[in-house]
């Protein structure tokens, strides 16, 4: 039978309740016992001490004692109170029952042995014995006396007495007072019981809920349902695996989103070049279209267009994979914005905007592919000449950054420019896959839609990052940082 986690930490925490309160339970009635058997015994004991000192006060002898000694309540009936006047004198009342008591045979048959108190005169010598221990006749050592209670009468010690512990036998009172306190005690273990298995129930069902919520809402996700989000209910452990669902769901849904989106952009975009070829080799294989070198030369540039667009989603599934190929070598920051400048002379010239390049002195030198931060520049001044008018600037630039020390530092390259700007609530989306600010604008110049993303993606192939700032209307700068080259000797 399947149990669930909450009824195994119910009864786990049922248990676990249970034998605590049953250990304490036990741990508190041998301890109490024991010390309540102490309690009545030590009064029993100093009771008969009252008594003894009582009849020695009251007859300045210790004959006839044996009465009080062997009674089994701690004292004869009346107490001691009853004998005064009695025992005056060697021809007392209490004297000749004493001495008739001693001598009869009930006295002599009852013994030593049944005996619990013992008392030695002021000499030391045992007057009134337990058998096995204490001998009447027996002279003690002043060791021996240290065991015993020392009786004073006017500042002198009399004698000594001492107890045998045995049973104790209770009164009346004192057995209802340990029967009560038993019955409260298991009164007190069955309501902790009850209220541990109300508790216990009560906690596993909070801490079970997100997880059965989390379990649901997998299940969900699993089935293809990609708006999972669950109820956080708190910060602990639990809550934490609830926000990382939570996060994990919402990702999985804007890739999902994403790839719908990159499938529909790639579908849209595979189209247009492929609706121009088909529709030309059809006009041409009918006759009606002469295959011109013009004609030809559009064919190319379609095909052209269509093995560039190829080309960039291989780029970016070997990012994806982590499988990107790079050949990292030393790079002077300077030669690299040099040679872009020269590649992109003329183009900015035919569309009269000035393309300046400005660096730092003596800038370290970094370490990346050549061809790849190459197609970067490409991509970020490209985009830079198609939304900056005629009579605007743009700038590339690099400059070091040392946040701890030269191992950990970088080169910032910087494309500028004073061009149209970016909205800024595009700005988060920029470096997507087919992400297009104007959204109407579709395959412009050739453009596949997948630039900005393959410069995050080379960027980050190198360790680096890349981050944009623009305001509408005044100007973009696109920053990347390389690491420095590690030129250390060998």
């Amino acid at each position: 039978m399947k149990r669930s986690i909450s009824f195994k930490l119910a009864l786990a925490f049922i248990i676990t309740t249970v034998l605590t309160a049953l250990l304490l339970t036990i741990a508190f009635l041998t301890t109490s016992t024991t010390s309540f058997e102490q309690y009545v015994f030590d009064q029993q004991f100093y009771t008969k001490l009252s008594l003894v000192e009582e009849f020695y006060a009251s007859n300045n002898s210790w004959l006839g004692v044996d009465q009080i000694l062997e009674s089994p309540m701690g004292g004869m009936m009346g107490g001691a109170g009853g004998m005064h006047g009695q025992g005056q004198g060697q021809g007392g009342r209490f004297n000749q029952t004493s001495q008739a008591a001693t001598s009869s045979p009930q006295t002599a048959m009852m013994g030593a042995a049944g005996r619990q108190y013992a008392l030695a005169d002021a000499d030391g010598e045992v007057i009134f014995g337990i058998e096995g221990i204490y001998t009447e006749g027996e002279q003690l050592s002043a060791e021996a006396l240290e065991a015993g209670v020392p009786i004073q009468f006017n500042g002198q010690t009399v004698g000594t007495l001492f107890a045998k512990r045995q049973n104790i036998v209770y009164s009346q009172a004192e057995q209802l007072f340990l029967d009560r306190s038993k019955t409260s005690l298991l009164i007190a273990l069955l309501v902790t019981v009850v209220i541990a298995a109300l508790v216990g129930v009560l906690l596993s069902r909070n801490l079970t809920r997100p997880v059965i919520e989390l379990t649901a809402a997998a299940q969900n996700l699993a089935a293809g349902d990609l708006s999972q989000k669950v109820e956080v209910y708190s910060n602990d452990e639990l809550g934490e695996l609830s926000k990382a669902f939570n996060q994990m769901s919402a990702e999985i849904a804007q890739s999902d989103r994403q790839r719908k989106r990159m499938t529909a952009d790639i579908a849209h975009d595979l189209r247009t070049p492929l609706t121009v070829i088909g529709g030309y080799i059809e006009s041409m294989r009918d006759g009606d279209l002469e295959p011109t070198p013009e004609r030809l030369s559009l064919l190319h540039s379609e095909v052209t267009r269509l093995n560039h667009m190829v080309t960039d989603l291989r780029l970016l599934s070997q990012s994806d994979a982590g499988a990107l190929p790079l050949n990292l070598q030393p790079i002077e920051p300077k030669i690299l914005l040099e040679q872009v400048r020269q590649l992109f002379d003329l183009r900015a010239k035919e569309k009269n905007i000035s393309l300046a390049v400005e660096t730092e002195e003596n800038l370290p030198m970094i370490s990346g592919d050549e061809m790849r931060l190459v197609q970067v520049m490409e991509n970020l001044v490209s985009n830079a000449l198609r939304h900056t008018s005629e009579d605007g600037k743009i700038q590339l630039s690099a400059k070091a950054e040392l946040p701890g020390d030269e191992k950990t530092g970088c080169v910032r390259f910087t494309v500028s420019d004073n061009g149209e700007g970016i909205p800024e609530g595009e700005l988060p989306y920029i470096f997507d896959q087919f992400h297009r600010v104007d959204k109407s604008r579709h395959a412009d110049e050739s453009q596949s839609g997948l630039g900005l993303a393959i410069v995050k993606a080379i960027v980050q192939g190198h360790g680096g990052r890349v981050w944009v700032e623009s305001t509408l209307g005044q100007g973009t700068a696109f920053h990347f940082c390389i690491p420095f080259a590690d030129i250390s000797p060998v």
